[in-house]
């Protein structure tokens, strides 16, 4: 049995659908709409469409890192891992980024179900940490950025709550 792949299998499920010590992926971008993912409070923050892209970015980074593949995404900064803010009149670019959003994740779920135990020790590429430090990062700074979207959606007024 792979214990240590089946607890971020676990986590990962947690972070993304389930509502338990914080809200998950998918209740803190439930029937968010373009107008409110492009928000953004006076320009000081991301807006959640941006949050979403960063999101996509990184994960799918992280796959890239685990699978041993070159990503073909080469951002010259983190920043531009976020994109542009979204027009809040495209509602049906704004639903294609979330069900990336959604594809990204499930191919990570894939590539973690895989996954031996004893992988999770090496190294995902020479002079760097482990594919499992990678992961428990990669989950941890998607449940940062959850918070962040839960926050925006708070000041925007369109956060009703936990389900």
């Amino acid at each position: 049995m792979q214990v240590v792949t089946k607890i971020f299998l676990e986590q990962l499920d947690m972070h993304c659908h389930e509502n338990e010590w914080f809200a998950s992926m998918d209740q803190s971008l439930h029937e968010v709409t373009a107008a409110e993912a492009s928000w953004t409070n006076s320009g000081s923050s991301n807006s959640i469409w941006q949050i979403v892209n960063h999101l996509i970015f990184w994960n799918e980074d992280v796959i890239h890192r685990i699978k041993g593949s070159e990503n073909p995404h080469k951002p010259k900064s983190n920043e531009e891992t976020f994109g542009n803010p979204g027009d809040p009149e495209d509602e049906k670019e704004w639903t294609r980024t979330v069900q990336r959003l959604n594809e990204v994740m499930n191919q990570l779920k894939a590539v973690i179900a895989v996954l031996e135990d004893e992988k999770l020790n090496t190294l995902y590429a020479p002079n760097r940490y482990s594919i499992e430090r990678l992961l428990s990062n990669i989950m941890m700074h998607d449940s940062y950025h959850i918070g962040q979207i839960i926050l925006l959606r708070k000041l925007q007024s369109s956060w009703d709550g936990a389900w």
